[in-house]
């Protein structure tokens, strides 16, 4: 299962950012492959909050927008919602407790136990999550080396 991080479904939809591209091909073909996607409910939000604030975009999207764009993930046969368990939240603050701080780190934390509970990967471009033990992750916007 692949599990995106909010970073990467915003440069998807972000036309000015320098990774749009890049990000719109491989969210596109997430979508449409074979592999599930868990989006974790604190990821859609996080999507809707950014595309839809006036002061981060000069043209931020309108709300019935941003959900629709949101329904129509979900609407996608292979992908679904990722919400935690009762194990959730004590395994994040385990994560956080091994990493060794809090603050910004919190949420990042509680995606990273959603994603280790779901036995999956994590997709993202921020390198905070690599402190993180136990973690599957990889930024698919980096070229691999071969």
């Amino acid at each position: 299962m692949i599990v995106p991080d909010t970073n990467l479904l915003i440069y998807a939809y972000n036309r000015s950012s320098p990774l749009h591209l890049t990000a719109k091909a491989w969210w596109e073909n997430c979508l449409n492959g074979r592999e599930s996607i868990g989006i974790p409910e604190v990821v859609a939000m996080a999507f809707l909050r950014l595309v839809t604030h006036p002061n981060l975009h000069e043209n931020p999207m309108g709300i019935f927008q941003a959900t629709g764009i949101l329904s129509s993930w979900l609407e996608c046969p292979t992908c679904h919602l990722l919400a935690g368990r009762e194990t959730t939240l004590p395994r994040a603050w385990r994560l956080l407790s091994e990493a060794g701080s809090g603050g910004n780190l919190t949420t990042d934390a509680w995606i990273a136990a959603l994603t280790i509970e779901a036995d999956a990967v994590l997709h993202t471009a921020d390198r905070e999550f690599s402190r993180f033990p136990g973690l599957r992750h990889k930024n698919p916007l980096e070229k691999t080396k071969k």
